[in-house]
């Protein structure tokens, strides 16, 4: 009777799981093709690939570029474009000085369209010229957490010293998701817009998993020296994961990597972290190196779980107190010695 009864237990669970699988993510079973990756789940890093490599973030750029426009201009200003745009390389619009706009219509196109001439207009509105506009650029950067980045120019296009890193990227797309009508805009997948002179424009997302799933929103990049790029967020119902991919070789892998993750995102509990290339701890690690770091006097202020510029100039300074190799990361060795403080 026991036999008999074990086996039709066996049978249920057996049919049970076979279906309705068990809906679990985990991060140790993503397989990326992009060279540079990170996955934030809120400010905790479950993702990452080589997160903090310096690389060209072409037209991501263009999300702090839109950020800091709509810092000092309102959306509903009328602005007259400058002279001298005709010029710009594309992708582009086709702007001509004189041509009056709302600055909400510029911003949807260097969104939408990834218009380089939307974006070298809305430097040049906001601060008069594309040098002061760059600094404003890497003061935002800053404020925002993504430590790692320098901008040179507004649309992203190549530039000696430009350069950004997936980790900052993610923390770009994060602060950019503040902004409701930058986040109405990454939604849209066709626009129209027009001068107030009548002439119509027409737009694209270059965003092309708009036409596969809503729930992928983001910014698209691409020059030769970049590769493809995608700065963006991931939504799985009340969980969004917020994306930086830099230097994807095809614009399919891209897609690909994008796919995967959002597979990933809507697949339930997320496991340990996969970090290659010295990716970031978590939070709650961060957050223990943090206090070994203040007990041993390299880290003042209160421990945050945010592994930014103040953690990794105590992480340094212990390294060379220590004769370890000076990184900023928290690697097998230097975390052998910090635990000697905990």
């Amino acid at each position: 009777m026991k036999n008999r009864f074990l086996c039709v237990f066996l049978f249920v669970v057996f049919t049970a799981t076979a279906v309705f699988p068990p809906r679990v993510a985990e991060a140790a079973s993503l397989s990326l093709a992009a060279p540079s990756v990170v996955l934030l789940d809120g400010g905790t890093v479950v993702y990452a690939k080589f997160p903090h490599a310096k690389r060209a973030p072409a037209s991501t750029t263009k999300l702090v570029t839109v950020m800091v426009a709509l810092d000092h201009l309102p959306l509903d200003r009328i602005v007259t474009i400058p002279p001298g745009l005709e010029y710009i390389q594309p992708s582009k619009i086709g702007l001509y000085g004189g041509e009056r706009f709302y600055v909400r219509d510029l911003v949807k196109a260097a969104l939408v369209k990834s218009a380089n001439d939307a974006a070298e207009a809305l430097a040049i509105l906001t601060a008069g010229s594309r040098p002061a506009f760059a600094r404003l650029m890497n003061q935002k950067a800053q404020s925002v957490g993504a430590y790692n980045s320098r901008f040179v120019n507004p649309a992203g296009l190549p530039a000696e010293g430009q350069y950004s890193t997936a980790f900052d990227l993610a923390r770009i797309i994060m602060a950019a998701s503040r902004y409701p009508y930058l986040v109405q805009a990454m939604k849209v997948r066709e626009a129209a817009i027009s001068t107030l002179d009548g002439r119509r424009i027409y737009l694209r997302n270059c965003n092309k998993m708009l036409w596969r799933t809503s729930s992928v929103i983001g910014k698209t990049g691409w020059t030769r020296t970049a590769k493809h790029c995608f700065a963006g967020r991931v939504q799985a119902g009340n969980r969004v994961i917020y994306v930086g991919i830099m230097g994807s070789a095809r614009r399919q892998y891209l897609w690909s990597d994008l796919v995967r993750i959002s597979a990933f995102a809507s697949g339930g509990t997320f496991t340990p972290v996969k970090i290659e290339g010295g990716g970031l701890p978590s939070r709650k690690d961060t957050r223990n190196i943090q206090k070994a770091l203040q007990r041993a006097g390299y880290f003042k202020g209160n421990p945050t779980g945010f592994f930014g510029k103040r953690t990794k100039s105590a992480v340094r300074n212990f390294q060379k107190a220590n004769d370890l190799p000076v990184t900023g990361t928290v690697g097998p060795r230097t975390w052998k010695k910090l635990k000697k403080f905990m």
